[in-house]
């Protein structure tokens, strides 16, 4: 019963935690658009607190299967958001927006733990479980997000700072975009049966020093007997 239990809390409170996460993620790139002159992004409403606005089916199904995910793009007016400059402030909006919203909800945990509040199966412990799945699905879309695969942030830069000089190359790579991403989840499942975390891998130089800067140490999150990410392997 306390195996099934464990199962049960550590499934439910990704809900709670994916419905803050997700759209602070995107309201992110949503106020890193309107501070620089794109007002159509409050006109369209991205400046709302209804989860609806924001969440991709794929990337909260990616939530619980992965324990990391994504939400519905923020578009922008081309002729606003233009600028190298402009362009990579947009595209880091997001990881940012979670980064600060994990180091707020960590000065919560942080509390809990100096007053001797832990993750439990009690009612006060299990107000400790959310704060804590908060900050860590806050932190682990932030260093998702920065990973160089298109469509993510991290490729967004990169192609910002260097299409001028490969265009072809990332036109390319914009055309086989599916492939990518099918060849990138055929390598994480395949990890995933042999035993190699390849997702925690990857993610460990974004989440480690983000996750130390939250809440003092590098943290992880399972739900018992199905998955678990520990982006702290090193």
């Amino acid at each position: 019963m306390t195996q099934f239990a464990n199962f049960l809390v550590a499934a439910l409170m990704l809900v709670p935690a994916l419905l803050i996460a997700i759209p602070v993620h995107e309201m992110g790139h949503a106020a890193a658009a309107y501070f620089q002159g794109d007002r159509s992004v409050r006109y369209f409403g991205y400046f709302t607190l209804n989860p609806r606005r924001f969440l991709d089916p794929i990337g909260v199904i990616a939530v619980f299967m992965l324990l990391t995910g994504w939400g519905r793009r923020v578009p922008v007016q081309p002729n606003r958001i233009s600028t190298v400059r402009q362009r990579l402030v947009f595209f880091l909006g997001g990881p940012a927006a979670n980064l600060i919203a994990a180091i707020a909800f960590g000065l919560i945990l942080r509390a809990f733990n100096a007053i001797g509040i832990h993750p439990a199966l009690t009612p006060i412990g299990l107000l400790a479980t959310l704060v804590y799945a908060i900050v860590f699905l806050n932190l682990s879309v932030f260093a998702f997000n920065l990973l160089p695969i298109p469509g993510l942030d991290g490729w967004d830069v990169i192609e910002t700072i260097f299409r001028s000089r490969n265009p072809r190359f990332f036109f390319n790579v914009s055309v086989r975009r599916r492939e990518v991403w099918a060849g990138a989840a055929i390598v994480i499942f395949i990890g995933y049966f042999v035993g190699v975390p390849v997702l925690s891998y990857v993610m460990e130089p974004f989440f480690k020093p983000a996750s130390l800067i939250s809440v003092g140490q590098c943290i992880g999150y399972g739900v018992p007997r199905f998955n678990v990410l520990y982006p702290c392997l090193l």
